[in-house]
Formats: structure tokens, sequence, C-alpha cells
């Protein structure tokens, strides 16, 4: 058991590659300290998979929304069908004498990498789902890939209308530059370091993990996906965490406990967990 508390504060625990071993997924985090996972979602039916999982589990929150691959799904209910998801979560959750276990909207996004829906609905739906964080007035998990420079734009004009939280949310597994990292800093938003800054070519995760103040830093594994050395090429889990604590640990010449205690007060602080 270890004697550190961790946050993981992007995960897909809620994935079918967890569907035979989901119980002892959580346990195993559990025993490396790892008290506080956020599970990230995709879509509709994934946002609400996630929401079970997390009235299921202790310390366990999630996330809703259209991921930008999965935004050739949203139409004209979407927007409503996510709010009823947030109530109905509400609701159950009170009966449990519980906080409503959904935090943020997110992963939204813009992803050109893969363009898995086209570029003009990507960026519609980013726009309607920042205005839907508004309204709930919670915070937002960005996901960016190949697309900073429109993403910057959206988000910008979402800051000077008033649409993000004073605590925007993160950009989660961030792998942009330093000056990027800034531009996304002076927005409200913290920056979500993942497996990534564990390899030994990732400039640019390991030169912001060294840079960014510690109280603008959460830690995320992205389980199933991203895996960190040295348990690269497994299926990747809450569990492995500390692993990527221990480079950022490394590379900021830090104590171990230090990254362990800021990055998960930012976790609660950002998705305002009491």
């Amino acid at each position: 058991m270890s004697n550190l508390t961790w946050f993981d504060t992007h995960c897909h625990l809620q994935d079918k590659a967890f569907a035979a071993d989901r119980a002892q997924v959580f346990q195993r985090a559990k025993e490396e300290g790892v008290e506080y996972i956020l599970l990230s979602t995709s879509y509709l039916e994934d946002s609400r998979a996630a929401a079970e999982l997390a009235l299921q589990y202790e310390n366990v929150y999630c996330s809703m929304g259209f991921h930008p691959h999965d935004t050739k799904r949203w139409n004209a209910n979407s927007a409503q069908k996510l709010k009823n998801l947030y109530q109905k979560t509400e609701i159950q959750a009170k009966k449990m004498d519980r906080a409503n276990p959904i935090v943020a909207i997110g992963e939204i996004g813009l992803d050109y990498y893969r363009d898995l829906s086209p570029r003009n609905v990507q960026q519609q739906v980013f726009r309607e789902q920042l205005l839907l964080a508004y309204e709930l007035q919670l915070p937002v998990i960005i996901h960016e890939r190949e697309a900073f420079q429109a993403s910057y734009e959206i988000l910008r004009w979402a800051y000077e209308q008033g649409f993000l939280q004073k605590e925007a949310g993160v950009a989660h597994c961030f792998s942009g530059s330093w000056e990027s990292a800034q531009l996304m800093l002076a927005l409200g938003f913290v920056i979500g370091l993942d497996g990534p800054v564990t390899y030994k070519n990732a400039k640019r995760p390991k030169e912001i993990a060294r840079k960014i103040s510690l109280d603008k830093l959460l830690l995320e594994t992205d389980a199933p996906y991203l895996t960190p050395e040295p348990k690269r090429g497994k299926r990747n889990e809450s569990a492995y965490l500390p692993y990527i604590g221990q480079e950022i640990a490394t590379l900021r010449s830090e104590e171990l406990k230090i990254i362990a205690e800021q990055t998960t007060a930012n976790g609660k602080r950002v998705f305002n967990i009491k």
C-alpha cells in the first residue's frame, strides 16, 4: 500500500478494455495510492456508463461530453440529453448522500490528426459544449491534436465572452510547446501530463514538466492508452499513475510526496471536489 495519495484526473476505465477485470483495476489503483479517479468520456452512452461507475465507487468522478472524433454523433437533442443525464445523476447522488459525480464537460475540442468527424462539425459541437459547460457551471476537459490554433481561437472566444469558469479546466495530454502552454494557462486552464512524459524523446512534455508552476499541473493516465515507462506495451491503468509522478519529480528535482500532494490538490480544486 502506498503512503501517498494520487488523483488520476483522466482515464477511461468504463472502456471495454476493462470489461474482464474492472473491479480489480479499481482495487489495484487504490493499493498504489490512487485514491481519486476521473473518468473522461467520448459520447452519450459512454457518459452514461461512466456516470454509473462513478456512482458505484467512492471517490470516482466523471465528465460527460462528445470527443471530437464522435462529434458526428451530435444532433439537435444531444445537449438536452447531456443535461438530462447530469440532472438524473444528481438526483441519484443525493439519494446516496453524496455530490453529483459529474464534474466536467469533456473531453471536447478538435482533432485534425485523424479527422474522424468533419472539421466544421467538430468546431460547431465544440462551441455548443462550451456553452453547455457555462450553463452547468462546469470546467472543461480539452482534447486537441494538430489543431492548436483553431482550438485556441475558439477557447479565446469563450474566454472573452465570459463562458469559461475561473478554473477553466484542463488541456488534456498536452503535447504542444511551452509557449502554447502559456497561452492556455492565461485562459485559466491547467495542463495535464500523461505517460508520454516518461518517454525518452518526449522533449515538449518534459520541458513543460520542468517549467510549469506546480499548482497548474494535473497527472493523467488516459488508460487504457499511453502506458508510461516501464509498463509501456501493456494496457494502461490508473495504478500506473505514480510512474508519471516519479518522472515529473525527477525532472523537477522535487520530492515525490510534493508532486503527489500538489497535483491531487490541483485536481480537487479544478473539478470542485470537496
